[in-house]
């Protein structure tokens, strides 16, 4: 898609660490960590999509999670050059009308006590928006913009369907006007027909709202039509990270290509490898590169040094030490 981005940065994320304890003995000891995230540094720029991709458990979900200190991690997360992880209980409130998420699964992510006219009314009335015809007005207008019948405002979330619920869970992310969105996995509940709608409907809301969107996924063909810049990960870091243009024409790292090279439909050449062996587990992750133990290219220096981001573009950057044996 077209890049409407600007050169500035919206987020900038710096070596940003979480883990998370898994065993404990019966003093409540932690005896070992999941490592969620590990060293992850990443921009997002205003006014972009930027993809992020790998396969489960690679840290993708917490990485989103993060950015909005749902949980809390090390490092630093500077939105508009304030760091996040710094803030207050009532300076994150503030934070949060400029931010905000929408969940993966949108059969949980709405309370199904509540009539929507609730739910959409809720953050309003959580930020000191008490008004009765404001609120009315607002909730006509984002429900309008994301295509939920106003006659839905008096229903139930069970009465509707799986794509109907994230139109109103989209609506309820944005009903408090905010330019930075989280959305994680939003499309992977939904059928292959309803995901388009879906897609379709958030590259129309980015362009009306000016909208920057983090978009969290598994899906490669749904990363590639949606994005601007892609970031791949891998067990808790950034592996590549590139315009999606040049992403799919030339990937640069293996554990990409592998990706690519599974979804036939995308893959535009046949010099990629097949991804062999599991993920390792985040608890013990492999030492230097993480990707050694599955890649058919690895050397010794693979298993004991970790590699450094090479710049092929001014928007491509991949860590692998191939590129470093070519100098």
């Amino acid at each position: 898609m077209e890049n409407t981005a600007t050169t500035k940065k919206l987020v900038q994320i710096k070596n940003l660490s979480m883990s998370y304890p898994v065993q404990s003995d019966f003093l409540n000891n932690t005896k070992e960590y999941i490592h969620a995230l590990d060293n992850v540094s990443l921009d997002i720029y205003k006014g972009e999509v930027l993809g992020l991709v790998g396969e489960s458990g690679c840290g993708k979900s917490t990485l989103g999670k993060s950015l909005l200190r749902l949980i809390e991690p090390t490092g630093e997360i500077l939105y508009e050059n304030e760091n996040i992880l710094n803030k207050s209980a009532r300076e994150m409130k503030t934070f949060r009308r400029k931010a905000q998420m929408i969940f993966q699964n949108p059969y949980s992510s709405l309370d199904p006590r509540m009539k929507i006219f609730d739910i959409l009314k809720e953050p309003l009335s959580v930020h000191g928006i008490k008004d009765k015809k404001e609120i009315k007005e607002r909730i006509l207008k984002i429900t309008s913009l994301t295509g939920v019948d106003e006659e839905s405002l008096s229903r139930y979330p069970h009465e509707f369907s799986g794509g109907q619920r994230q139109r109103i869970a989209i609506a309820r992310a944005l009903i408090l006007e905010p330019e930075f969105l989280v959305a994680d996995e939003p499309v992977s509940a939904l059928d292959v027909s309803i995901q388009a709608q879906i897609i379709k409907l958030l590259l129309e809301l980015k362009e009306k709202l000016n909208l920057t969107i983090l978009f969290v996924s598994h899906d490669l063909g749904v990363v590639k039509y949606i994005s601007d810049r892609i970031a791949v990960m891998y067990l808790g870091g950034i592996a590549e990270i590139s315009s999606s243009k040049e992403l799919f024409e030339s990937p640069r790292h293996p554990y990409t290509k592998a990706l690519i090279s599974a979804v036939p439909s995308i893959a535009k050449t046949t010099d990629y490898i097949k991804l062999e062996g599991d993920l390792p587990s985040p608890q013990n992750p492999p030492s230097a590169c993480k990707f050694h133990t599955r890649c058919p290219f690895a050397t010794d220096i693979c298993k004991n040094i970790a590699p450094e981001f090479i710049k092929f573009s001014d928007t491509h950057f991949a860590k692998c030490h191939l590129y470093d044996m070519k100098d």
